[in-house]
């Protein structure tokens, strides 16, 4: 007896895809909070708080000196 299940939904511990993390760029585009991002792509939304925050940076600080100017992010 063989069983055809077709279960999509990712398991925990799963990485996101290239695809959604495109997805949440354009979720974040329009708008969205993380949590509707979350149900959209039925995840976490500490998972999807996580992504954002790997993905950008804020500058934390731009200093000149000498003539050259010095940028500091904050990961």
């Amino acid at each position: 007896m063989t069983q055809n299940n077709t279960n999509t939904k990712p398991h925990k511990g799963t990485h996101l895809t290239k695809s959604e993390m495109d997805k949440i760029e354009g979720y974040k585009a329009e708008n969205r909070s993380n949590r509707a991002i979350a149900r959209l792509l039925g995840r976490s939304p500490q998972t999807i708080n996580d992504a954002i925050k790997k993905g950008s940076f804020t500058q934390k600080r731009k200093q000149i000196q000498n003539g050259k100017t010095y940028t500091y992010y904050e990961e």
